[in-house]
């Protein structure tokens, strides 16, 4: 097959429509980040947005969450770590596992900054049909299920 016969467009690759509005919602998310003069990074943010959703959590399951290797969410748990939103305590059955709390500070950086991700979002939907918004997320939730069927 001749790279002339395949019919690939980047405008109609779902992954390219994802990957591309998450970069610009990532963009948009830092602008007014450090417009309100936040400094977390974007992934310690991740962390926090991860950790809040499911506090309590092993750090290993962080990683299969965040899709990223051990070593990089160790060293991000342990940078957010250090800026006292979260903590690892020791698991209760292996020391070396560590399960990730959230910090009364951590709390309050969510409570924080929460708004401020929500209308990022929100201008993002504008003129976006509501139906139309629950479709799109059905379709990519479904298609991000059948993505992880493949990994096994």
């Amino acid at each position: 097959m001749k790279i002339a016969d395949l019919d690939y467009k980047l405008d109609e690759s779902l992954g390219h429509l994802a990957t591309q509005f998450s970069r610009g919602i990532l963009k948009r998310f830092n602008q007014e980040r450090a417009k309100h003069g936040y400094t977390i990074s974007p992934e310690q943010w991740a962390v926090l947005v991860y950790v809040w959703d499911r506090n309590a959590q092993p750090q290993f399951v962080l990683a299969d969450r965040m899709f990223k290797d051990k070593a990089t969410v160790a060293r991000v748990v342990a940078s957010t770590e250090a800026l006292g939103l979260i903590k690892r305590v020791p698991g209760p059955t292996d020391g070396r596992e560590k399960i990730l709390y959230l910090t009364e500070q951590g709390k309050a950086v969510m409570e924080e900054i929460t708004p401020i991700v929500q209308e990022v979002l929100h201008q993002a939907s504008v003129g976006i049909d509501e139906n139309e918004l629950q479709i799109c997320k059905d379709v990519l939730r479904r298609a991000h299920a059948n993505v992880l069927a493949q990994l096994g």
